[in-house]
């Protein structure tokens, strides 16, 4: 399969005020691509167009995927650049908590963001798509995208749901030529946990170990993005953790003994820390 070539590509990013997002709006930028950066920090975007080395081909965009008329103003904008050539959702929110100590409004905020504002987003755009008769999404999804992780409940719901709406849209324009790819990053250094809510809505306020250990944004991006030119349907990231996938996949009653037992040990430990008891 011939690799894909990112130069004088447009890819719109959402969530590219930090962490992943940024890591990937800098690195394509450097290949080529126009990136359309977005989030709802335009400061922390304006920051980062100066990291850029083709500054000309950056464009920043203010978005809140939860807004309906932030989106629309936003595509019609896209618009007017005359083509789109692949969108990486990357904008989310984490949460952590046990199932019976979280909110249900936490659990609604977090499908809010992860699931109805993509989702918002990706209806916006599949008439531009359409009309093209080409596009491509990349959903930066989770581990907890496929299969269930302790203190995870409504973040794997939300990711789980965009697997099955994005399956479900491949289908129905297969002769759009449309690539979908799910990307499936494990412990990333990023502040995703330490903004993540916990079950009372407070954001946790610190990076996780197990993510502080973890691979950085910029190797992390540089890993999707030799994904993405290869088109593969499932792009899974980080350091040792990615044999776990494998493990669920092959032998799920193994998968599932080792989320349920190693990773709820360490958070029974953690609790009386976090006051969920």
């Amino acid at each position: 399969m011939r690799k894909m070539n990112f130069k004088d590509q447009v890819i719109w990013i959402t969530g590219a005020s930090s962490g992943i997002g940024a890591s990937l709006a800098v690195q394509l930028n450097n290949l080529g691509a126009t990136v359309i950066a977005s989030a709802r920090r335009t400061k922390k975007l304006i920051e980062l167009r100066e990291k850029c080395a083709n500054l000309q081909n950056f464009m920043v965009l203010p978005l809140d995927i939860t807004d309906p008329q932030s989106i629309e103003k936003s595509v019609a904008q896209v618009r007017q650049l005359g083509r789109l050539d692949l969108v990486l959702h990357n904008a989310g929110i984490a949460q952590k908590g046990l199932v019976i100590e979280t909110e249900l409004d936490v659990d609604r905020k977090v499908m809010e963001t992860n699931y109805f504002g993509t989702v918002a987003l990706t209806k916006a755009i599949m008439p531009v798509y359409l009309q093209q008769g080409y596009g491509g999404f990349g959903i930066v999804s989770s581990f907890a995208g496929v299969m269930g992780i302790p203190g995870r409940s409504a973040y794997s719901a939300s990711k789980h749901a965009l697997h099955g709406f994005f399956e479900s849209l491949k289908a129905e324009h297969m002769g759009c030529k449309l690539n979908v790819s799910f990307i499936l990053p494990g412990f990333i250094n990023t502040a995703i946990t330490a903004k993540g809510l916990c079950g009372d809505g407070t954001p946790y306020g610190k990076v996780e170990t197990s993510h502080r250990l973890g691979m950085t944004p910029d190797e992390c991006a540089r890993d999707i993005i030799k994904g993405l030119q290869k088109k593969r349907k499932q792009i899974a990231v980080g350091k040792f953790e990615v044999y776990l996938l494998s493990i669920n996949r092959i032998a799920p009653g193994l998968g599932h003994y080792i989320i349920k037992n190693h990773p709820m040990r360490r958070w029974r430990r953690l609790k009386s820390r976090l006051d969920l008891m």
